[in-house]
């Protein structure tokens, strides 16, 4: 199997994996939008693909080249180890897992909290804004010593608060966590390119596509939302 270990096999089966099953999520969303002909599931089913394909095209790149790729899951996995936590041991698969179930938690818990003590939609936002604190004051402590917990949960908590919070707010802070996930610790460069990274696709998405990107509907992230549309559009 030329230079593939089973940890390859592993990081690739789990990215395909996770694209396959929001993928089969996207059926509960697709409706057809006025403001964008393809209908709503269209760019995350797009996101998806571009997932899987950079998923597919690491694998061949591993199975040609070994562990040359600094930016893998693997050697993310190595950088844990390095900081004291065994990647193959039980507690570390259970912590992962634990960081996994982090967006869904987010999704569930306000809805549960709000049912219990009969809150109205104001109440409900006052309880997703804190369920979300919450939840990101544990990520960031959840992922020292397990980097690839917390790049495959990013991505779904991104995805997990971009309803509720909007993508305006919501995309630069996930650019800058990623760089900073694959190790980039130059702050001054990271708040330029990442500032770049978000300028280019607001230019691609909303001026030049016209895409209706979701704006949020808590508070003054909603605000903020429209606030950019209106300045974009």
């Amino acid at each position: 199997m030329g230079n593939l270990r089973t940890g390859h096999i592993v990081e690739a089966a789990i990215w395909l994996g996770f694209c396959l099953f929001l993928y089969i999520y996207s059926f509960d969303f697709e409706q057809e939008i006025e403001i964008y002909k393809f209908g709503a599931s269209a760019w995350p089913r797009t996101i998806l693909l571009l997932i899987a394909i950079a998923a597919i095209g690491q694998l061949i790149y591993n199975w040609k080249k070994g562990d040359g790729s600094a930016t893998s899951m693997i050697a993310q996995a190595h950088d844990d180890s390095t900081d004291g936590s065994d990647h193959n041991s039980l507690k570390w698969y259970l912590w992962t897992f634990f960081l996994l179930a982090l967006p869904f938690i987010y999704m569930n818990l306000p809805e549960g909290i709000a049912a219990i003590m009969s809150l109205e939609q104001p109440g409900l936002h006052v309880a997703k804004l804190v369920v979300a604190a919450v939840v990101v004051v544990v990520y960031v402590f959840a992922i020292r010593g397990n980097h690839v917990g917390g790049i495959l949960a990013l991505p779904i908590l991104f995805g997990a608060f971009l309803q509720d919070f909007g993508f305006y707010a919501m995309a630069p802070i996930f650019i800058l966590g990623v760089m900073f996930l694959f190790g980039e610790r130059r702050y001054k460069r990271m708040l330029v390119v990442g500032g770049g990274i978000f300028a280019l696709l607001l230019m691609f998405f909303v001026s030049l596509l016209y895409v209706g990107l979701p704006t949020g509907n808590v508070g003054w992230f909603y605000d903020f939302g429209t606030s950019m549309v209106n300045i974009l559009q």
